[in-house]
């Protein structure tokens, strides 16, 4: 039941009270503690009306124009939204016009809300007081704490005593007073910023750092903080000065801005600092300049730009600078401008279609690993147009290829164009199994009698199909014909047929067949299953003909492992193809445990039935009628171990011919990473002199503190060069505010241009929130660097 209310002046109002004041009428009435105030609506009877004109006389302009303008002022309040008031307890001093509200009050409208201990409204002078503990609340987030505020009736402009500000990023601004005008600056005098966290032990401690400024303005609507007279201070101690500072706020995703440098330095460039500066061009561009200044050679200028389209992206890249291309015994010393281009793009042409290109091209073949630590032997560029409809498949490719390796003179092909077209039929569409269908053309240029010309085209249709069994055995039966006809032009074999015949015509016609049965045996326990399950394949097709010579672009190269054990080809492609009847068999078992955990085990051997020669080399561990014994290993009993092994047995000797291993162990405070490469490409098998490659790389980690780590790997070769080929260090601290890194490499390897790469330090420090630089290298989307963010 609702208590009475006092009129008098000083009338407290009961608990959970909710106030109405219109008109310039003040009524309280008790209901669920919630109070309606309509601040804004001036009194009437205060308010002055347009004066009402007397016969024959003329209305004044004044008084028309202010009731006008009156009128508009009402016409707008009205609009704005009422401000809802909760309090413990409401106090209204009728003769001063004063409102005080106390105990858990709070002030909200729309998004924006005031907590305080005491929040009193003078309806005079319209202005509302808040004291003790005050926290205000703003559209954007941002948090304002003080323990005196000024605010106007409708919360957009309030003068603050000791105002300390919260933003969404945890970044942190306090100072002695501030304002905030028109709901879109909050002006800080005499302050300092930081996104640290202070000490839990020791809150007056300074922070990792902060900048202190004479005046910090945060502005909402261009999303910026500002800084006049401000310095940097690490750990209390002023570092850098400048008269001007601005950054954007955690609203902003990226602004134009110079972004925090990085330096270092190396032996064949001197001391490196390296510059960016962010350009947001519009909401679907921007850009990065790049800067470099090197102490031993010419600044270096590059850039990104970026562009996105309603149906597609674009990506622009490069750099330029003056500098010496080598100083060795092998290569004399030139100064000349080198460079980079890289563009890349992708566009939708409708539902089914799209278009793209992926170019790079480098001014010289040392220039991208002297800048940018690139180590590849090609540059691939590539256009292209492809089609995706259900399972089908159809594109058109060129393809171009920049040798980086310096000293070689032979010019590398291009493919174009490389048409292709796959389609995968649905599962039991025909015979119970499905169809496949895969055609392609191709056609590869060479220039100045660097090799053959060579035109192709090939159709192949497949079947394939799953039968399992009531015994519970899994057969795959699949066959396939390949159709291919060839033309070469300045095509020079061996081969009698062909000996002084530039020009060939080649027609291949092979069918192929296989049959795969798998019997696995499964067994489930109360925290693993394990399955064993051995494998028997036999493939069939015809004998080649030895004395027809084709050319070969696809099939140079032969890796035999148990990847492609069981695949009808071991070739790459299908110039050279895996003919006659064989005989493979294999056994794989595993352990899976149900929470975690798994080990496998791989095993096999191919055996041909008929004397073949097929063309593989002497050390592809294919060469014999009996293969070598291949198998992998996988082990990740938990998170602290991976182990991936795979192996290469010879079939007589028993020797090892390629070994692989990838292992990492332990837990954050100390992991372990190794990786290990053998291979013996030894082509006789009892051969005296072995040609082995052999090389391991050791790594050790530790995440030592929340902030701190620290990496340190290294690199070794065995044979056939014995020796170091590179060392690395990296330390890195990160916490809520900064990143620190310092990387120091060393490389022990000698370029073919007989330069030694040396001795690279480099230092990385990011002040989060100021701006921010991932890199160091070539733009990620192009050879595996970084990108520009804010």
């Amino acid at each position: 039941m609702p208590k009475h209310v006092s009129r008098r002046a000083r009338a407290k109002a009961p608990t959970a009270a909710t106030l109405i004041m219109r008109s310039g009428i003040v009524g309280l009435m008790v209901t669920c503690g919630i109070a309606v105030v309509d601040l804004a609506i001036p009194d009437p009877a205060n308010a002055q009306s347009p004066a009402t004109p007397v016969p024959g006389s003329k209305p004044d302009a004044a008084a028309v124009r202010g009731g006008a303008a009156q009128g508009n002022a009402t016409a707008t309040a009205s609009k704005q939204e009422p401000v809802l008031l909760t309090a413990d307890q409401v106090t209204f001093d009728e003769v001063n016009s004063v409102v005080t509200a106390s105990g858990n009050v709070e002030l909200a409208q729309g998004k924006r809300s005031v907590r305080a201990d005491k929040i009193t409204y003078n309806q005079k002078t319209k202005v509302v007081t808040a004291t003790g503990k005050i926290r205000l609340v703003e559209p954007s987030g941002d948090i304002i704490f003080a323990d005196y505020a000024e605010l106007t009736d409708n919360l957009k402009d309030v003068f603050i005593e000791n105002i300390r500000v919260l933003m969404t990023d945890n970044g942190r601004m306090a100072g002695n007073e501030g304002e905030r005008r028109e709901g879109r600056l909050t002006r800080v005098n005499r302050g300092v910023y930081s996104p640290c966290d202070l000490c839990k032990e020791d809150p007056t401690r300074p922070p990792l750092w902060q900048i202190r400024a004479v005046r910090i303005v945060h502005d909402n609507e261009e999303h910026e903080v500002r800084y006049k007279d401000a310095t940097m201070e690490i750990f209390g101690i002023p570092v850098a000065y400048t008269p001007y500072l601005s950054h954007p706020d955690p609203s902003v995703d990226r602004k134009s801005g110079f972004l925090t440098p990085s330096f270092g330095n190396n032996s064949n460039l001197g001391a490196i600092l390296k510059t960016h500066y962010y350009w947001d061009i519009a909401p679907d561009q921007d850009a990065t300049f790049d800067l470099h200044y090197y102490s031993q050679q010419g600044p270096l200028l590059g850039g990104q730009y970026r562009k996105r389209f309603e149906s597609g992206r674009l990506e622009l890249e490069g750099a330029i600078t003056r500098g010496d291309v080598a100083n060795t015994t092998i290569v004399p010393k030139e100064t000349r401008t080198r460079g980079y281009v890289a563009a890349r793009g992708l566009f939708d042409i409708d539902e089914t279609w799209r278009a793209g290109f992926d170019v790079k091209r480098a001014s010289d073949p040392t220039f991208l690993r002297r800048y940018y630590d690139f180590r590849e032997d090609y540059l691939t560029s590539k256009a292209y147009v492809e089609g995706f409809r259900g399972r089908n498949y159809a594109a058109v490719t060129g393809y171009s290829f920049q040798d980086m390796r310096y000293g070689n003179t032979v010019p590398e092909p291009v493919a174009l164009p490389y048409a292709q077209y796959n389609a995968l039929g649905e599962p039991g569409s025909l015979l119970g199994g499905r169809w496949s269908f895969d055609t392609s053309l191709l056609a590869v240029s060479r220039f100045k009698n660097a090799g053959p010309d060579t035109q192709r085209f090939m159709a192949q249709p497949g079947w394939e199909r799953n039968i399992v069994s009531n015994a519970g055995f899994v057969t795959t039966l699949s066959g396939s014909v390949l159709v291919a006809g060839y033309t070469a032009q300045q095509f020079n074999t061996a081969d009698p047929t062909t000996r002084g015949n530039d020009n060939v015509s080649r027609f291949r016609f092979f069918p192929q067949g296989q049959a795969t049965v798998r019997y696995p045996f499964v067994r489930y326990g109360e925290s693993s299953s394990q399955l064993v399950e051995p494998i028997g394949q036999l493939t069939f097709a015809p004998k080649l003909p030895n004395g027809r010579v084709f050319p070969n672009e696809d099939s140079l190269d032969v890796e035999f492992d148990d990847v492609n054990l069981l695949q009808p080809n071991r070739f790459t492609g299908i110039d050279r193809l895996d003919d006659g009847m064989r005989f493979t068999y294999g056994l794989r078992t595993a352990i899976y445990g149900h929470t975690q955990g798994s080990a496998s085990l791989f095993l096999g051997q191919s055996i041909r039935l008929n004397d073949s020669n097929v063309g593989f080399t002497g050390d592809s561990g294919l060469e014999d009628r009996v293969s070598d014994y291949v198998g992998r290993l996988d082990l990740q009993p938990a998170d602290w171990l991976d182990v991936n092994y795979g192996f290469r047995v010879d079939h007589e000797t028993f020797r090892p011919r390629r070994h692989s291993l990838n292992a990492t162990a332990g837990v954050p405070l100390l992991r372990l990473t190794t990786s290990y490469t053998y291979v013996d490409q030894t082509t006789a098998r009892n051969a005296v002199t072995r040609n082995r490659v052999e090389q391991a790389s050791f790594g050790v980690s530790s995440q030592f503190t929340d902030y701190w780590s620290l990496g340190v790997s290294h690199t070794q070769a065995m044979e056939p060069q014995p020796g170091p080929r590179s060392s690395l260090a990296v330390l890195s601290y990160s916490d809520e505010c900064l990143v620190f890194q310092t990387i120091a490499r060393r490389d022990y390897t000698v370029s073919t241009t007989g330069e030694k790469d040396g001795n690279t330090i480099f230092f990385r420090l990011v002040f989060k929130n100021v701006g921010e630089f991932k890199s160091p290298g070539i733009n990620a989307s192009f050879l595996g660097g970084g990108s520009a963010n804010q």
